[in-house]
């Protein structure tokens, strides 16, 4: 006696191939919509590069004026210091901290320098790992940016830098 289909191997094997298809296109409904606008996809890229080159363009303005800095840390303060390039007139930093992979721990200070030149600022909570520094003047005339691995031991040289901008 024939075995009615329901009770068969081949038809539901048939029948799984569509079905797992379905289940994987749930799962990835599921994860794009999660996650939302990826930052790294841009819609514009002629405006996007435009901007690189008006960043590009900072760096060499500091390049120029020859601008370098120390940066000290200690537990949750840090220091920075020119070692050349320095103006006649220390005007306020802004200073990005930006995380490699982590976009919600980056942060920015405003610094402005103390009776020896020292501008001192304080870390937010625990910040190791790698990161990139970014110092700018409060005029956004310039602009110096290194990679870094916090927590930093020993002095670190920040110089402008145009790989990675």
């Amino acid at each position: 006696m024939v075995k009615p289909w329901y009770k068969q191997f081949w038809p539901w094997f048939l029948m799984l191939i569509p079905f797992s298809v379905v289940i994987a296109m749930v799962i990835t409904l599921t994860v794009a919509s999660s996650y939302g606008d990826n930052p790294m996809v841009v819609d514009n890229y002629y405006k996007k590069g435009r901007g690189i080159n008006i960043e590009v363009e900072k760096v060499q303005a500091a390049q120029a004026l020859n601008i370098e800095f120390a940066f000290n840390q200690n537990d949750k303060q840090f220091t920075l210091a020119y070692t050349s390039g320095a103006p006649s007139q220390l005007t306020a930093l802004k200073v990005n901290f930006y995380h490699s992979t982590l976009a919600e721990k980056d942060f920015s200070v405003t610094l402005t320098a103390d009776g020896q030149g020292l501008y001192r600022g304080e870390m937010l909570n625990n910040q190791e790992g790698k990161w990139t520094i970014t110092i700018t003047p409060f005029d956004n005339s310039w602009r110096v940016s290194q990679q870094v691995n916090l927590p930093a031991y020993r002095e670190l040289a920040i110089k402008p830098l145009t790989y990675g901008v």
